[in-house]
């Protein structure tokens, strides 16, 4: 009798633990592709850090890498590149008032932890990249470089703009004026020459009012 009540549990539980082991299945398989995204982005956007997807796919490490039970190690090392890669970008670039070598040095530091975040995280993902392959394995036109600098010139221009720190500066190389206005002022100017004395006082002519005879 035990072993036909082992058979019974069996059979109800059959179904249920197909279901949640096939529900586990899925949800690991949808984790994985978002993890593959995030690795993606960041590679495809290396050069472009101000793209959307770039910044979306440093604010889901958190989430997506996560140490599990399994691979745990190996998410851990993800984790901590992007703290220390968060820790640079938090601190920011050097004010634009300070020495162009300290800006420089920041985006050094900035670009040496971005390639240990992706060395850590192609390993988690079974991929292997050097880092040189992930430091210098990037195409990016010098055309988009100029226009990116370009735009962001624009953006921070306008920024101080609005806020007062700066104008827009403003210079009349050439007015338009016609032959005719020209000579026009000439006339006038010399008519007011001629109104005042060489010792710069004005000349004054008294006229006799016509008298009305009764």
């Amino acid at each position: 009798m035990p072993v036909e009540w082992w058979v019974v549990l069996a059979t109800l539980a059959g179904p249920v633990v197909a279901v949640q082991t096939q529900k586990w299945i899925e949800r690991a398989s949808e984790r994985g592709k978002r993890r593959q995204w995030i690795f993606t982005s960041l590679m495809a956007n290396r050069a472009t850090r101000l793209n959307d997807d770039y910044v979306r796919a440093l604010n889901s490490i958190d989430l997506e890498f996560s140490p599990k039970r399994f691979g745990g190690s190996a998410d851990k090392k993800v984790i901590d590149a992007w703290r220390a890669l968060f820790g640079e970008l938090a601190n920011g670039p050097p004010d634009d008032n300070q020495d162009l070598n300290l800006a420089r040095a920041w985006n050094d530091r900035v670009s040496d932890r971005l390639v240990d975040l992706l060395a850590v995280m192609s390993t988690a993902l079974g991929y292997t990249f050097s880092a040189e392959e992930l430091r210098r394995g990037i195409y990016y036109p010098k055309g988009r470089v100029d226009l990116e600098q370009s735009q962001l010139a624009i953006m921070h221009g306008l920024s101080k703009i609005i806020q007062g720190k700066a104008s827009f500066p403003m210079k009349i190389t050439d007015v338009p004026v016609s032959a005719e206005a020209t000579t026009l002022q000439a006339t006038l100017n010399e008519k007011m020459i001629s109104a005042y004395h060489e010792d710069g006082s004005l000349k004054v002519r008294i006229q006799n009012a016509p008298r009305n005879e009764a």
